[in-house]
C-alpha cells in the first residue's frame, strides 16, 4: 500500500495508541516468560531500568532491588576494579554490540559463568537512548566441559608420557588420528608422516595374517592381539606384540580402533639367550649330579666286573677239566653281570646327553622303577628309601630324560634336607579329575627332614634361590622341576614347614599309548 492509499483511509483517533499499548503488553508479557534468559534493559549511563523473571531466577535479585541501580552490581570485583564493565557498554555503543562469556555474581555472592550480550538502542535520529542486556547462566555447561576438556588433557598426558609403548589411535578404514612420542620413537614416523595414513604401512608382508585380517578379526571379536613383522620408517625391521581393540558406542557403532605395538625385539634376544642359558645351567645340574654318582656307579661296575671276572675264570677252568656244561652255567652269570653293566652305562649316557624336550606318553610306574637304582645312589645310605607305585599302569605325557631329572633333583634334596637320616617317600599316584575320569599321574617326593618356613617355601622354585651354605648348592634343583612341570603343561606344589619335612607333587597330564600295531 503507497502513502497515498494509507492516507486516503485515516485510523480514527486513539487506535494508534491503543495498538501500540497492545503490543508493548504483548512484549512485556513474552519478556517476563522468559525464565532461561536475564533480559533487561539499561539507560545510556548503565542503569537498570527493566527486569524480568529469568534476571531475577539467575541473578538471585527482585526487581525493586535493582531498579535504578547500576549493572556493575553482577560483575566480579576484579572486573570493576578493572573497569570492565565500562568498557563493555562502550564498545557496545560504538559498534552497536558486545558479547563475551565471562563470570558474575549472584545476589548471594556466588559466581556463575554467563554468556552476555549487551545491544545499543538507538533512537531513529540515532541518539543512543540505552542498551538491551540478555545473560545466560551456562556453568553446568562450562563444567561439563572443562572437565572434558581436563580428561584430554590428562589423556594426551597419558599416551605422551609412555615412550615405551606405540599408542594410536585409527579412525573405522584404519587410517591413524593420533600418534605418540613412543609410536615416533619405535617407528621413525613423526605425527606428519603417518597421520591420516593407514596403519598397514607399518606391517611386514608375512604369511598367515595380513593387516586386513587383523582388522576383521578385531571388528567381529572386539580385538586382536599377537606377535607380528613390523618396519620402519628407514625400512629395518623388528618384532612387535600388536594389540588392536574395536572403539564402539552404546549403540554398537564403529568408530575405529586404538593400536598398541611394543617392539619386543630385544625382549625376544634376551630370552632366547635366557633359554640357550638355563639349557646350560640344566646339562650342569646333569654333570653335577653325575658327579655325585660317581662313587656309587664306580662301586657297581667294580661289583659287576669282579662277578663276571670270577665267572669266566671258573669257567676256564671247568672247561680246562673237560666239564663243558658246567663252564657253559659260568659263563652265563659273567653274561647276565656283563649286560648289567651295559645297562648301567646307557642310562648313563642318556641322562647326560644334551637333547631337547621329547614328549612321549611313557608309564611312570616303570620309569620310577628304572631309576631306583640311581635314587639309591643319590639317596646313600644314610635314609630309608620307601617306593609305593600304584598297583595299576599311570600313563603320562612328559619327557621321559627330564623326568628322570626331576626325580634325581627331588631326591638330592631330601637327602641334603636329612643330614642326620631319615625316611624318603616315593610314590606314583593317579590324579582324579572328577566324575570318575582321570586327569593325570603325580609323582610324589615327601621327607621328614628339617623342612622350610612360609617365606622360604614361597620361594623354593626361583632359580638361584638356596637354603645351602655358599658354594654348596647353585638353587636350580625345584627351579627346574618347576620349569619342566610348566612344559609338560602338569604343576608342582610343595607343602613344608619347619621339622615337619617337605612333600613335593608333580603333576602331570595323562595320556593313552598307543595301541600296538
Amino acid at each position: 500500500m503507497t502513502s497515498e492509499n494509507a492516507n486516503a483511509f485515516p485510523l480514527p483517533a486513539g487506535v494508534m495508541e491503543v495498538a501500540a499499548a497492545v503490543s508493548e503488553d504483548r512484549f512485556r508479557l513474552l519478556v517476563q516468560s522468559v525464565v532461561d534468559y536475564a533480559i533487561y534493559m539499561l539507560d545510556p549511563a548503565g542503569r537498570i531500568v527493566s527486569w524480568n523473571s529469568g534476571a531475577q531466577q539467575i541473578k538471585g535479585y527482585a526487581a525493586e532491588e535493582v531498579l535504578g541501580r547500576s549493572f556493575t552490581l553482577f560483575y566480579t570485583a576484579e572486573d570493576r576494579a578493572r573497569g570492565i564493565p565500562a568498557r563493555n557498554l562502550e564498545v557496545a555503543a560504538r559498534e552497536g554490540r558486545y558479547s563475551e562469556e565471562a563470570w558474575r555474581v549472584r545476589r548471594d555472592g556466588s559466581r556463575f559463568r554467563a554468556l552476555v550480550a549487551i545491544d545499543a538502542i538507538r533512537g531513529r535520529d540515532g541518539r543512543l537512548l540505552g542498551f538491551a542486556k540478555v545473560t545466560r547462566d551456562i556453568t553446568a555447561r562450562w563444567r561439563a566441559l572443562e572437565r572434558l576438556e581436563e580428561s584430554e588433557r590428562r589423556f594426551r598426558l597419558f599416551v605422551e608420557g609412555v615412550p615405551e609403548y606405540a599408542l594410536c589411535m585409527l579412525d573405522a578404514e584404519g587410517r591413524v588420528r593420533h600418534w605418540n612420542s613412543g609410536a615416533r620413537r619405535i617407528t621413525g614416523y613423526e605425527s606428519e608422516d603417518i597421520e591420516e595414513a593407514s596403519i598397514e604401512r607399518l606391517f611386514a608382508p608375512e604369511e598367515g595374517i595380513t593387516p586386513a585380517r587383523m582388522f576383521d578379526e578385531a571388528v567381529a571379536t572386539g580385538g586382536h592381539e599377537a606377535d607380528h613383522g613390523c618396519v620402519r620408517k628407514d625400512g629395518g625391521r623388528f618384532l612387535a606384540h600388536v594389540t588392536l581393540r574395536a572403539l564402539r558406542d552404546e549403540g554398537g557403532v564403529l568408530h575405529g580402533f586404538a593400536c598398541i605395538i611394543k617392539d619386543v625385539s630385544e625382549q625376544q634376544a634376551i630370552e632366547a639367550e635366557l633359554e640357550d642359558t638355563r639349557e646350560q645351567l640344566f646339562q650342569s645340574r646333569k654333570l653335577d649330579a653325575l658327579g655325585q654318582l660317581t662313587g656309587g656307579v664306580a662301586h657297581d661296575f667294580n661289583n659287576i666286573m669282579q662277578a663276571a671276572l670270577g665267572g669266566l675264570e671258573v669257567a676256564r677252568l671247568q672247561l680246562a677239566r673237560g666239564d663243558a656244561p658246567q663252564a657253559d652255567v659260568y659263563v652265563a652269570e659273567a653274561m647276565r653281570a656283563l649286560e648289567r653293566a651295559s645297562q648301567l652305562t646307557r642310562r648313563l649316557l642318556a641322562f647326560a646327553r644334551r637333547q631337547p624336550l621329547m614328549a612321549a606318553c611313557v608309564e611312570l610306574n616303570g620309569l620310577v622303577r628304572s631309576m631306583l637304582g640311581l635314587v639309591e645312589q643319590t639317596l646313600g645310605g644314610e635314609a630309608e628309601l620307601i617306593v609305593s607305585l600304584h598297583d595299576t599302569p599311570l600313563y603320562a605325557m612328559c619327557d621321559a630324560a627330564q623326568f628322570e631329572m626331576a626325580l634325581l633333583n627331588l631326591v638330592s634334596n631330601a637327602r641334603d634336607a636329612m643330614p642326620g637320616g631319615g625316611r624318603l617317600r616315593i610314590a606314583v599316584l593317579p590324579v582324579d579329575g572328577g566324575g570318575g575320569e582321570l586327569a593325570g599321574a603325580s609323582l610324589v617326593v615327601e621327607d621328614d627332614g628339617v623342612g622350610m618356613a612360609p617365606d622360604m617355601a614361597a620361594r623354593a622354585f626361583d632359580p638361584f634361590f638356596t637354603t645351602k651354605p655358599l658354594g654348596q648348592g647353585a638353587g636350580l634343583g625345584l627351579s627346574m622341576v618347576h620349569g619342566f612341570a610348566q612344559q609338560s603343561h602338569g604343576a608342582v606344589h610343595l607343602h613344608s614347614a619347619p621339622g615337619a619335612g617337605t612333600r613335593v607333587e608333580l603333576h602331570l597330564p595323562s595320556c593313552r599309548p598307543a595301541e600296538p600295531g
